[in-house]
């Protein structure tokens, strides 16, 4: 390792990272200011260009904006220099068409107060959300590093949470990138909850959350940075794209954990079977654009892969409350006992846009936007004021 170089003076490194058209790619640029910032709001604009749709054309590349939304300590350069989260926009008041943030805001802010209706929640819904992010440790030809078909069965191989598995190659060099992954997130400030070995091979996973509102997608996307700058630290490639080996049981994902206070409280059992029979009445490929709005739709190759036993069946909703294999939507065990806590919705894919996608639970638990024909009367959000 190059050994840091030292800076006793006052200035400070901002490093602005920003999601392009993709809504899962990773880009940064640095700016150095004369005084460390005390709030996101002291950071300057920016400018930058970038395409305007996920179609990556040339006539939708523009002159955007760069406007903080989010500020993290600077594991890389130490404190007081910071990571600083943007979005895209297309003037001061007019947000870029790739802007998931500020579309997710508009919803979330209308959980507060819904102006079509002037529905005010008797009790805060204060939604919180949680992301599962796995990803795939791999060469430099996206497969994974470990990858071994003529000695493993990878259809029967079990290997999540293993130490000391005879499938080893590579496993040291990539616990060391998820463990200091950990701990840079940590430091700077990113609401991670944990690591974990997955199932297939080079496949690792950590969790975001709980994080309210729309800093479910400031503190993934952020911990996404983190991950990509640390790979390139020891020589690696990670990727996040959900089915790294066409044909293969490989798959990847970001299973979404969402809840609300009415949820959490004493008895929100009730509140959390009313969701999921929300999410079953739903148009899936509505939801299913919100969960996965690349131009690419990656998550539908990765749904119709029957070769894993683990991951939802596209168009076959099912929920199950103990059981993980092919559940679209799980209860976990320890929220059936106590009766309350939150749902995770297992068809999000490892690509995730985690703006697009809580907006879109909340659309289809709460609003009824993606209701089937006859299932209206589900939209009566009075339930939400009811008892447990």
């Amino acid at each position: 390792m190059i050994p840091e170089i030292p800076y006793r003076g006052n200035r400070v490194v901002l490093e602005y990272v920003f999601v392009n058209h993709t809504g899962f790619e990773l880009c940064s640029k640095t700016r150095v200011v004369e005084k460390e910032p005390k709030s996101v709001e002291e950071c300057p604009l920016w400018d930058n260009y970038m395409w305007n749709d996920v179609r990556g054309r040339l006539e939708d590349l523009k002159d955007m904006i760069l406007k903080p939304v989010a500020m993290f300590e600077n594991p890389f350069y130490k404190s007081p220099h910071k990571l600083v989260l943007c979005d895209f926009w297309i003037s001061k008041d007019q947000p870029a068409g790739i802007n998931t943030r500020y579309t997710c805001q508009k919803t979330m802010e209308k959980l507060d107060y819904d102006q079509a209706t002037g529905y005010r929640p008797k009790q805060p819904f204060e939604p919180w959300f949680g992301i599962e992010q796995e990803y795939f440790v791999t060469t430099d030809d996206g497969i994974p590093v470990s990858y071994e078909p003529k000695k493993f069965d990878y259809e029967s191989l079990v290997l999540v949470t293993k130490i000391g598995h005879q499938h080893s190659k590579n496993v040291g060099i990539e616990r060391e990138l998820s463990n200091r992954h950990l701990m840079a997130c940590l430091y700077a400030g990113v609401n991670i909850g944990g690591n974990i070995r997955e199932n297939d091979a080079s496949q690792w996973e950590y969790q975001i959350g709980p994080c309210s509102g729309v800093s479910i997608g400031d503190h993934l996307n952020m911990s996404r940075y983190i991950l990509h700058r640390l790979a390139e630290m020891f020589g690696l490639k990670v990727t996040l794209h959900p089915v790294p080996v066409h044909g293969s049981p490989f798959t990847s994902s970001g299973h979404l954990n969402f809840s609300t206070s009415q949820m959490r409280a004493k008895g929100g059992i009730k509140f959390i079977r009313h969701a999921i029979d929300m999410l079953s009445k739903s148009d899936e490929d509505a939801l299913l654009k919100m969960y996965d709005p690349t131009l690419t739709q990656e998550n539908k190759e990765r749904l119709t892969n029957t070769s894993s036993p683990w991951h939802p069946q596209l168009h076959k909703f099912t929920c199950d409350a103990t059981n993980k294999a092919k559940s679209s939507v799980r209860i976990p065990p320890l929220v059936i006992v106590n009766e309350c806590g939150y749902l995770e919705d297992r068809r999000p894919s490892s690509t995730i846009d985690p703006y697009a996608a809580s907006e879109g639970i909340v659309k289809a638990c709460i609003f009824g936007d993606f209701l089937n024909p006859g299932c209206e009367s589900l939209k009566d959000v009075s339930i939400w004021d009811s008892n447990p």
